[in-house]
């Protein structure tokens, strides 16, 4: 079993030397490390070339456009030959046994699909995500998120969802996730995709655990605090373009996903948190709901892949019946 990674770039110079240094120098070697370039202006494409030069496993991929996060990822991921694949930020580091202990780890459990490290912020006491989870509106969660390591209880278990920061997937699993010829869904751009995919990945039931035995290191761009005015403000603070992408992924990872029976008691939550959120992110940049309005091809892609998905969980609970009923027949 081998592992690569994908590492989707974007003006990250100052990071990716020590971002690069924890890949190439694992105990053991990735299979590919990967990095997207999305035509950094900075000296990004320089900093990788160098490592390309010396690393004979480093691929550097340089666009000419910035393509998103998600279709970032996406011509990554087509690139991979291993079994394993980790994708991931480039303003993160890695512990150096992270791959054996990867490994290891997928190879006693065949059913793991997705797996969440520990991820803690630079300073190594403060947690950055312990897994991924959902708020009562069903907005995404990092489990532990800026509290104290110490305060935050670290025990192997099931999660939700992966924060995309470092997010382990077995490519066998990856395949299941895929929608024509998108892992990742590129529609998205940028956030929300990765809650997206771990709830994909929830509704198919495919096994998503948080194993905090393997450390990943993360730079928050903020001072984020936990509370809900903090966040807000920062969200209020963001370009157009980006407040254009919050709310319309908000909406798309809802169509794609949301499932009554499962959810139903958070509609009233939905309603109030979106009324406020949606409401005044939109009322701080006016524009953008011009280009909302304009995104209904969008929406409409956004049902025909819950459709999909529909179909693929149908597929799925019809192979467990049939699977049961044989099982059964032999038992009499």
């Amino acid at each position: 079993m081998q592992i690569s990674v994908v590492v989707i770039s974007y003006n990250s110079e100052k990071f990716l030397k020590r971002n690069l240094d924890s890949l190439v120098n694992q105990s053991v070697k990735f299979k590919q490390i990967i990095v997207v370039d999305n035509n950094s202006t900075d000296d990004s494409v320089k900093i990788i070339g160098r490592y390309a030069r010396r690393h004979p496993q480093v691929l550097k991929i340089a666009l000419d456009y910035n393509s998103g996060y998600a279709a970032g990822a996406n011509i990554g991921i087509k690139k991979n030959r291993a079994g394993l694949l980790l994708v991931a930020n480039a303003d993160i580091f890695l512990e150096m046994d992270f791959n054996k202990k990867i490994i290891e780890k997928f190879k006693s459990d065949k059913e793991i699909a997705l797996l969440s490290p520990l991820i803690l912020r630079f300073d190594g006491k403060t947690v950055d995500s312990a897994g991924q989870t959902f708020s009562r509106a069903l907005y995404p969660r990092e489990i532990g998120f800026n509290k104290p390591a110490a305060a935050v209880p670290v025990q192997e278990g099931p999660v939700f969802s992966v924060c995309g920061a470092a997010t382990v997937f077995r490519m066998e699993a990856l395949e299941k996730l895929k929608i024509g010829e998108d892992y990742y869904d590129e529609d998205f751009y940028i956030f929300w995709e990765d809650f997206d995919i771990g709830w994909r990945a929830n509704l198919l039931g495919l096994k998503t655990i948080f194993y905090p035995e393997v450390v990943v290191y993360h730079f928050r761009s903020a001072t984020l605090k936990r509370n809900f005015l903090s966040r807000f403000s920062l969200a209020l603070s963001r370009s157009p373009v980006i407040k254009y992408h919050l709310v319309k992924n908000r909406y798309l990872t809802l169509i794609k996903n949301f499932r009554f029976k499962r959810f139903y008691g958070a509609i009233p939550f939905i309603i109030f948190k979106d009324i406020v959120w949606v409401g005044l992110l939109t009322l701080s940049a006016p524009k953008i709901i011009i280009k909302l309005m304009r995104s209904t091809h969008y929406i409409k892609k956004a049902f025909k892949k819950r459709r999909i998905i529909k179909q693929r969980i149908e597929q799925k609970q019809a192979a467990s019946t049939s699977a049961a009923d044989v099982t059964g027949k032999n038992n009499e």
